[in-house]
């Protein structure tokens, strides 16, 4: 075994221990006081990563320009910091408390029917959700109150630690696809009239379709846009933001984005994926203190 084979085993074990670690500590403590303690230690983190924070507050500026001033941006960054603390606790409470359920309890949905009634419509559709609120007890409730959903899956560096999101993500009802063949899967789950659930807000690299984000072009994966034009199922765009009480929650649909019938295929799939990030926007813009600021949203440019 290599010795950097070995150092990498060895920090997987060691972050598997600490994760194990603090969701021992969330079955000692009250929700109340775990997901305080989740946004204090979030606020502490923000003090120390400062290549993630010199990212927000950039993504900030370039996103609001001079609509912000630099003391709004930091305020929001902050908020984000403290907001991801009390996810990451809050889905450690989630693995760890069992008589946490059904999830969708923890989650008021404000125009439910929006959901449903797509649904009802086209047999199965595909949900877009943004990295905002708890996107994983999203997922959970929505596979309780609308559909269940095939997710699929991008797996953390920690082999063990990935367990841990698996076994989390099958115990809140989604179905993994690895992202190996993901897309082949997704076509199957529609045609088979199972709905698919994908986190579509992250900078893709690889054949982007560059589509305005805060009126900036911004790389963003196809696939949406192609699964909507080729299965005729629409997009529905759902996103979830924190009340400021533990694991409680709101969640909105934006109008389901609809296929048009006979349009050129490429023409059609670059609407569809433009319309979302225009309603993904509008979830961030309502609750920009609870999107993933710290990622680099924007890295990758258009050529010229």
């Amino acid at each position: 075994m290599s010795e950097r084979s070995l150092s990498r085993r060895l920090r997987d074990r060691a972050e598997a221990a600490l994760v194990a670690a603090l969701a021992a500590f969330c079955r000692r403590l009250p929700p109340r006081a775990t997901v305080r303690f989740g946004e204090r230690l979030g606020g502490a983190v923000r003090h120390l990563d400062r290549r993630r924070r010199h990212v927000a507050l950039a993504n900030l500026e370039l996103a609001y320009g001079a609509a912000l001033t630099a003391a709004q941006r930091d305020a929001i960054a902050r908020g984000v910091y403290r907001h991801l603390g009390r996810y990451f606790f809050e889905c450690l409470m989630l693995f760890s408390h069992k008589d946490l359920r059904p999830f969708s309890s923890f989650v008021e949905f404000e125009n439910l029917e929006v959901g449903r009634a797509a649904l009802e419509q086209h047999g199965a559709v595909i949900i877009i959700t943004p990295h905002q609120g708890n996107w994983e007890l999203l997922g959970g409730a929505l596979c309780e109150r609308v559909t269940p959903l095939d997710v699929v899956v991008m797996p953390t560096r920690n082999p063990r630690l990935n367990e841990r999101i698996l076994a989390l993500r099958a115990d809140l009802g989604m179905t993994a696809i690895g992202r190996e063949h993901a897309v082949p899967a997704l076509f199957r789950s529609l045609r088979r009239g199972r709905s698919v659930g994908l986190l579509c807000d992250l900078n893709q690299k690889n054949g982007p379709d560059f589509a305005d984000f805060f009126g900036v072009p911004a790389a963003t994966v196809r696939t949406p846009g192609i699964l909507a034009v080729r299965t005729g199922k629409p997009l529905v765009c759902v996103a979830s933001w924190s009340t400021g009480e533990p694991l409680r929650y709101r969640a909105a649909f934006a109008p389901p984005i609809v296929p048009t019938a006979g349009a050129d295929p490429d023409v059609e799939a670059h609407r569809i994926v433009v319309e979302m990030n225009r309603q993904l926007e509008a979830f961030v813009r309502a609750h920009p203190d609870q999107w993933n600021w710290i990622h680099p949203r924007w890295k990758t440019r258009p050529q010229r």
